[in-house]
């Protein structure tokens, strides 16, 4: 689960541009497929996914949609009614998100600064607890043993005594001292004194100093016992709870794949039978060298894309080409079943496993419409005969967008255009079922 972001991160991750050269409807299929992913992140009530899409719609229809050159066509009204409402809806949605993502997100930086405050304060605390012990191990060789002023100066030139020099042990009993028979001499001013006869002189001995007091330093002030004293940047939960029941969810990173030039890649599940699946209905065609294609769809559940349905389409194939047909009723089917596009696959019977120019134009309007977006090209008499591709990002998708030659085969720039999808990492191959659905007969 990845740490909550501001809402003004959120908006960087949710540009969207333009190209003239795209057909309108393009981009109102573009924005019907955004709206889609945006009901279905609030619905799982991760907000953060929600509010990038979201903001992605209203960017498309409110100030980017208008940039293009068929946008005033009569043709177009219709669609940009439709798109003009729901933007009223997705800025509404946008206003309600905004302050539940701040709060989250300030209650999260508020969260990093106590954890902080905290690790400085225990820190201080400790320095201090060392230099206490280092002090209480100082004179701790003989802990039982009693200060004496006479031990202390032991040793010191002219005072008190030195090794050897005391002969007996006064006790506390004796109140004589014996002094030399020779007269005492001052040798500070020469003159000798006599002692008196019969002088007995009193030994008086000095008082015991009294115990040691023992040195506690003071001690700095507590940590409040209410404060937490785990050091660690605590971690939000992932469900954070609002004021109307509803509750953030921020689903975790889901791979570590991405675009190259660094925008992340969500997961996308690929059903294991898929391959033999469509290689068995385009086996008459492929008999015949004449190509077929179909369309990748699913679902978005918890921030990972999953194909569940395969849809062959009307269409028309060449031994090199192959075009879908009344595009409108593929999407009445995708509207009917709720499903999301994330790519296409086509044989290529006479020619190895690769994307052609043309397939590069076809799968640019795929990736333009979902990064994660798929092409998969199956050449059953070659080796390798299966190949998972995507456009790199740079140079590849600007390349093939911004070309402006004819639909026809025609070169590019000598630039590495296309990458194995699989070999990104953001494709994942999983045995599961999933649903054909061939409209190709179908009226």
């Amino acid at each position: 689960m990845g740490n909550p972001r501001s809402t003004a991160e959120l908006a960087k991750q949710a540009t969207v541009s333009v190209d003239p050269n795209q057909a309108i409807r393009f981009y109102f299929r573009s924005a019907d497929q955004i709206l889609k992913q945006a009901r279905v992140y609030r619905l799982e009530h991760d907000l953060e996914h929600a509010y990038i899409f979201y903001m992605k719609y209203t960017n498309l229809g409110i100030s980017e949609l208008r940039k293009h050159p068929q946008y005033k066509h009569a043709e177009n009204k219709a669609n940009l009614r439709v798109m003009n409402k729901n933007c009223l809806e997705a800025l509404e949605l946008l206003e309600q998100m905004k302050p539940v993502l701040n709060d989250a997100y300030d209650a999260h930086v508020k969260k990093i600064k106590e954890a902080q405050e905290l690790e400085k304060a225990t820190s201080i605390t400790n320095q201090t607890t060392q230099w206490q012990s280092q002090q209480r191990s100082i004179d701790v060789s003989n802990p039982s043993k009693e200060w004496s002023l006479q031990d202390a100066l032991k040793g010191v030139p002219g005072v008190g005594y030195g090794e050897g020099e005391r002969t007996s042990t006064t006790s506390h009993h004796q109140t004589k001292a014996d002094y030399p028979s020779l007269s005492l001499h001052n040798q500070s001013d020469g003159f000798v004194y006599q002692p008196k006869l019969g002088y007995q002189q009193t030994f008086i001995q000095p008082p015991q100093l009294p115990p040691k007091i023992s040195y506690q330093p003071s001690l700095p002030p507590k940590v409040p016992l209410d404060r937490p004293r785990d050091i660690r940047a605590p971690e939000l939960p992932p469900k954070i709870k609002l004021d109307n029941n509803e509750s953030v969810h921020r689903s975790g990173v889901t791979t570590d794949a991405s675009t190259e030039r660094g925008e992340p890649l969500r997961k996308l599940l690929l059903p294991k039978g898929l391959q033999s699946k469509f290689l068995s209905i385009a086996g008459n065609n492929t008999r015949n060298k004449i190509e077929t294609c179909g369309i990748l769809a699913g679902t978005l559940k918890n921030n990972i894309l999953k194909i569940t349905t395969l849809i062959i389409p009307k269409q028309t194939g060449t031994p090199d080409t192959c075009t879908t047909e009344n595009e409108e009723d593929l999407f009445d089917i995708q509207d009917k079943h709720d499903l999301l596009t994330f790519g296409w696959i086509h044989t290529h019977p006479t020619q190895s496993c690769f994307l052609s120019s043309v397939d590069l134009h076809t799968h640019c309007s795929y990736q333009l419409m979902l990064p994660e977006a798929i092409a998969i090209v199956c050449a059953p008499a070659h080796n390798p005969n299966f190949g998972i591709f995507r456009l790199t990002d740079p140079p590849g998708l600007d390349v093939i967008s911004n070309c402006k030659k004819t639909p026809a085969f025609h070169p590019h720039p000598d630039l590495p255009i296309y990458t194995g999808a699989d070999e990104e990492g953001h494709v994942s191959v999983s045995d599961y079922d999933f649903i054909v659905l061939d409209v190709r007969d179908k009226k």
